[in-house]
């Protein structure tokens, strides 16, 4: 199935933003459970410290001994808060005897000292000991049997003497690098140390829940994420194909030959530029078209003159207006050979346009290839009135790598074009000079001139400024497009500009050889 411009972008936003949320929620989700359990067992670690002082404190009323401690006992301490009656033990550590305890039931029974802890007396009340007074506060409720066994308190949890020896709790690891302990300590002496295995995963009915209601938050957060990423992508894929479906429409139309049609975008991004290229490109082709309707309406005008005059010339002689003699022969011939230089111009020009005309690359002097071509048409020049006049820089050589029989042919036609289009008493000048890496050659003529907006249309075929520039001859006006062709076969560039002898200059400019260059 094909899918279009607006359908991938769709698909390509969601199915990233699918990625990042799931990636996201799932490390949050897997940071959130590492973070509460660590929560968790810090706040067990907390606990644990709170009630090593009540244990502390009942070891010291037990008289030093261990014995009072079951696994009733433990698990009841163990409670974050014990309900019992009507008071609630709070599992808080304020000065020493002075913490809120149970005031219902029976003060706790005497058990025989069986295990006694280093250097720790007996104290008030205890065996040997003086017996409790009323400035020793109130004695402490005979403890609850727990109402679940001590393995529901999670995480397990066991208490060891001094000896490490289990007295009470659940059997745990002590092996293991986390488990989190906790000293016993009684009169500045450790008497034990109550021992915890940290939770590795949730289990307790309120942590649970807790868990389950922030993975539902997290669900719902991903799907009104997903819901606002359709909406932008939906958008932004719209906004985005908008001016792609402008540029099919207008390339639609260029290709059926609108080229008069732009679309003017005024984007400033890569699809901005790509418009504006689309409209030079319009602008070219209509440029091209029109070029190639002047040619073609320039070449029908070439076309038809000489043959008009052939058929003039024709006609009356058939009816006798005219006798055929020498002078109507060379009034034939005359068109005849106007027609064959316009057929063998237009031949030459559609060639090097094609690239069909063959050049022979050699080593070659630039100043030889000039000479013989001022030679050729010199006579010309002089019985047109002209003067012709070569110079040159000090020294100079014009090493090229070149066909010499093509650029003679360029010198020729740029010397015709100037001996064609200048007045008399006129003056013609070829100038020969050399940058570092570029031979030169100027031809300026005098009046009449031609203005800069004129001079680029000069190497276009066909183009005359009739208004000051006399017509030539015998010429169709496609001299200097052949001329620019053989520049650029040569890696050269052929231009032309206002002379200051008052007419055009035609500057040539072809690359040295890389051995003579500065």
């Amino acid at each position: 199935m094909s899918l279009s411009i607006v359908q991938k972008l769709v698909a390509a936003f969601i199915g990233l933003t699918l990625i990042v949320l799931l990636a996201t929620l799932g490390l949050a989700r897997w940071s959130f459970q590492q973070g509460f359990l660590d929560y968790v067992n810090a706040l067990e670690q907390t606990r644990l410290e709170r009630i090593q002082t009540r244990l502390a404190s009942d070891y010291i009323d037990a008289g030093g001994e261990w014995d009072f401690v079951t696994d009733a006992y433990l698990g009841n301490i163990l409670r974050p808060r014990i309900q019992t009656g009507t008071t609630t033990s709070q599992l808080s550590t304020p000065g020493p005897r002075a913490r809120q305890v149970q005031t219902d039931g029976p003060p706790p029974p005497r058990r025989p000292n069986r295990r006694q802890g280093p250097g720790v007396g007996p104290g008030p009340g205890g065996p040997g000991g003086p017996p409790p007074s009323e400035g020793d506060g109130p004695r402490r409720a005979p403890i609850a049997p727990p109402s679940e066994s001590l393995s529901s308190f999670v995480p397990p949890t066991a208490l060891f003497d001094a000896n490490d020896e289990q007295i009470a709790g659940i059997a745990i690891d002590n092996t293991a690098p986390s488990i989190i302990r906790v000293p016993v300590v009684a009169n500045g002496l450790k008497i034990g140390e109550l021992r915890s295995d940290p939770r590795r995963q949730i289990e307790a009915p309120l942590e649970t829940a807790f868990s389950r209601r922030q993975l539902t938050t997290s669900w719902i957060i991903g799907l009104v994420s997903l819901g606002l990423a359709l909406v932008v992508s939906l958008v932004l894929a719209r906004g985005l194909s908008a001016p792609v479906k402008r540029m099919i429409s207008g390339v639609g139309k260029l290709s059926t030959g609108d080229y008069g049609h732009r679309m003017q975008e005024q984007r400033k991004d890569e699809l901005g530029q790509l418009t504006r290229d689309i409209d030079q490109l319009a602008s070219t082709l209509e440029e091209a078209q029109s070029a190639r309707n002047r040619l073609l309406a320039d070449v029908s005008h070439e076309l038809r003159t000489p043959l008009t005059v052939l058929s003039g010339e024709i006609e009356a002689l058939k009816d006798g207006l005219r006798s055929f003699d020498a002078t109507q022969l060379e009034s034939l011939d005359q068109e005849v050979q106007r027609l064959r230089y316009l057929v063998n111009d237009l031949y030459e020009l559609s060639l090097s346009d094609a690239g069909g005309l063959r050049y022979e690359l050699q080593p070659m002097e630039l100043v030889g290839s000039i000479e013989s071509a001022v030679n050729s048409v010199e006579a010309r020049a002089t019985d047109s009135g002209l003067t012709l006049s070569v110079s040159k820089s000090p020294q100079v050589e014009l090493p090229v790598l070149g066909d010499a029989r093509r650029l003679e042919q360029l010198f020729t036609n740029v010397l015709e074009n100037c001996i064609a289009y200048t007045d008399a008493p006129g003056t013609i000048d070829i100038h020969l000079s050399a940058s570092d890496t570029q031979a030169i050659v100027r031809f300026d003529d005098s009046a009449p001139g031609a203005s800069p907006a004129e001079c680029e249309k000069l190497f276009e075929p066909l183009y005359r400024k009739d208004s000051s520039r006399a017509r030539r001859s015998g010429g169709a006006g496609l001299g200097l497009a052949i001329c620019r062709n053989i520049a650029v076969a040569h890696s050269g560039t052929i231009t032309a500009e206002p002379s200051s002898l008052g007419g055009v200059s035609v500057v040539l400019e072809i690359p040295l050889s890389k051995e003579k260059r500065l």
